[in-house]
């Protein structure tokens, strides 16, 4: 049996010569780098600086200069220890790095952290202008406080303070002091308890009014928190002469509460005269709020006298965006006397755009002026927009596309050339984010004549998301082939065989919804090529046996276009293969869209539904799809109605 000393002897002398057999990888060893070894070296200083081990990246540091992605890991090691940093370090990081996005968010986690570390007169030394956040605004004038500026530093508190809404934690010390040293005065609680009316904000009414002690300002306080929960009571408040400015704002406040809970009996107090005593500038701002009001509500629930004053209202209203709505229910009802005068009322430079001159067109031929009718729609033929196609097709004329080419001056880029390495390597490494914040940020400080270019370099690197996000930038309208990218066609020419759709439709769906971005996610958690909710793909995936594991497969193109071509199927099979109902429902839902068919009662035809969709964005959203379906065609060759006879023929 071997002694113990022997053993021990024999095990150092194993870990030597494996410590001497060990092989030295070339980033540490010193050779040259190929990319996938700058890849693994780049990875492995991420995990050190995510540890805080700042010293192990710098000792390999110059093994990564070539690399274009380190200067991401600058970034991160900037933000380790950042509250022990002088100002003038953090500054010149951010001139130096000016062509990064990154450089555009240093300043908030520096101030955050001089402000955890309370080192105010740095932050000051630092931030010398007020900043635009409300947290950060917070912390500018703590550091005014802590920093002996009293004066400003209250100044800067009573702008924080005076919000209808509750303000950011931050604030609370500032705050604090504020209300130690000299007191919130009644009037600015009131202040802020009209500005939390405004915001709808109840509960911090609620809190603000026992702050109020003297007899005058509790009264007032007290009407207000009444108006908000009864603001017929406002009908007390207009019997008693003239009111002061403070009772004016009371009452217009409620009376547009009252417009938009009961406007009928907001009408009555019109008609009844009890707003006499109102100035002409807040009877005419709630007369349009009102009439604004009465617009939604069906023509049948309103009497005639209702109508009259409404229609008089807006008639001698400023407001174009309420003439529009005024304009649209007169389609809604086909009153096509009353679209012809409607339109006409309308300012010179709204009333000559393609929607509106497609409408006074339409207007003046259902009324017997069919030559000036016929004369409007064809001006609006052969240009880029869903009245000129719709026109077009009213006429029953073709129409086409002509592209005028676009010359490529790589000299143009060149001096890019370091950014588009660093998006490239971020796109092939899936550091999807980052890339759309390289090139937005690319974009924004280039000539239009460079984004021209980088649109097209971006469309030959089949970055399909980032050649629209350029053509959007550099207002490249007609240029389609770079607007419009192929982008995934073999899968959606796949899944609209699988599922007996047209391909155009799928590809313009995910052109509207996601500019062909797979990885793109909504306010609303919205996500992928076709933007759907991971609620609406685990019940598609449920109940047509779809493979799907979790809202991550979402960005997976393949899985979203399944996912979403079968949605889009199902909704086209509830609206008997109606596109215009199903890219509303794909939209707004189907039951908004079942309940705007019930409302109009198949009175409508396709043009008409179209335009008086109440909800904008869903309005743009169905015309914005049909006109990418023309200009899909355009570039796939292939054939194909901007409207099918059955949408056409459909009363809605």
């Amino acid at each position: 049996m071997m002694s113990n000393r022997f053993e021990s002897y024999l095990v150092v002398l194993c870990l030597i010569l494996a410590a001497c057999c060990v092989v030295v990888s070339p980033a540490i060893a010193g050779g040259k780098l190929s990319l996938e070894e700058q890849r693994q070296l780049y990875d492995q200083a991420q995990q050190w600086l995510d540890n805080k081990h700042v010293r192990k990246y710098y000792r390999v540091k110059s093994r990564l200069e070539a690399y274009p992605l380190t200067p991401y890991l600058d970034y991160r090691s900037i933000l380790i220890n950042m509250a022990q940093k002088p100002p003038i370090v953090v500054r010149n990081f951010i001139n130096s790095h000016a062509e990064f996005p990154f450089s555009n968010r240093i300043t908030a986690p520096y101030l955050e952290a001089l402000a955890r570390h309370k080192k105010w007169s740095v932050l000051l030394q630092f931030q010398r202008t007020e900043p635009r956040q409300e947290k950060y605004r917070c912390y500018y004038y703590t550091a005014k406080l802590k920093t002996g500026n009293k004066p400003e530093a209250f100044r800067g508190a009573q702008s924080l303070w005076l919000s209808g809404k509750s303000v950011t934690d931050e604030c609370n010390e500032l705050f604090s002091s504020w209300e130690k040293s000299e007191g919130i005065s009644e009037k600015l609680v009131l202040e802020r308890m009209f500005l939390a009316f405004e915001q709808r904000q109840y509960s911090l009414m609620r809190f603000l009014k026992k702050k109020i002690i003297s007899d005058d300002n509790q009264s007032l306080a007290g009407m207000l928190l009444t108006t908000y929960r009864h603001p017929e009571n406002v009908d007390q408040f207009l019997k008693h002469g003239p009111l002061n400015e403070q009772m004016l704002r009371l009452v217009g406040l409620g009376l547009k509460k009252l417009a938009f809970q009961k406007p009928a009996l907001a009408y009555q107090f019109v008609q009844q005269g009890k707003l006499k005593y109102l100035d002409s500038k807040a009877r005419t701002a709630f007369f349009e709020y009102l009439a604004g009001i009465l617009l939604n509500e069906d023509d049948i629930k309103l009497s005639e006298s209702m109508k009259k004053w409404r229609d008089n209202v807006i008639s001698s209203s400023q407001n174009t965006p309420l003439l529009e709505r005024r304009i649209r229910e007169e389609i809604r009802y086909g009153k096509w006397s009353g679209i012809y005068d409607w339109v006409n009322k309308l300012p010179h430079s709204l009333q000559s755009t393609a929607r509106w001159q497609f409408w006074l067109g339409l207007s003046e031929i259902k009324s017997g002026q069919g030559a000036s009718g016929l004369d409007k729609l064809e001006q609006l033929s052969g240009k880029r927009n869903f009245y000129s196609v719709a026109a077009a097709s009213y006429l029953d004329q073709s129409f086409a596309y002509t592209e005028q080419p676009l010359e490529y001056n790589p000299a143009l880029i060149k001096p890019y050339q370091t950014s588009l390495d660093r998006i490239q390597e971020l796109i092939d490494r899936n550091k999807t984010e980052a890339s759309k914040s390289e090139w937005r940020w690319l974009l924004g400080r280039t000539s239009p004549e460079e984004q021209i270019v980088l649109a097209q370099y971006a469309a030959a690197a089949h970055w399909y998301h980032l050649t629209v996000v350029a053509t959007i930038e550099a207002q490249l309208w007609e240029h389609l082939e770079l607007r419009f990218p192929k982008a995934y066609l073999q899968l959606f020419e796949f899944f609209a065989d699988k599922y007996k759709i047209d391909p155009v439709t799928l590809i313009s769906l995910a052109r509207q919804e996601s500019a062909m971005d797979v990885q793109a996610y909504s306010p609303v958690g919205a996500k992928g090529l076709m933007q759907l909710l991971p609620s609406t793909a685990r019940y598609m995936a449920k109940k047509y046996q779809l493979n799907y594991k979790n809202s991550r497969d979402l960005f997976n193109a393949k899985k979203n276009i399944e996912l979403g071509s079968q949605y889009l199927t199902e909704l086209l099979e509830r609206y008997n293969g109606n596109r215009i109902l199903a890219f509303a429902a794909y939209n707004a839902g189907p039951s908004r869209v079942d309940l705007w068919l019930k409302r109009s009662s198949g009175n409508l035809d396709v043009y008409r539904f179209i335009e008086a969709i109440p909800f904008r964005e869903t309005r743009g959203y169905v015309q914005n799809i049909l006109m990418f379906e023309t200009y899909y065609r355009y570039l796939l060759d292939m054939e194909g109605n901007f409207l099918y006879p059955s949408e056409l023929e459909l009363k809605y």
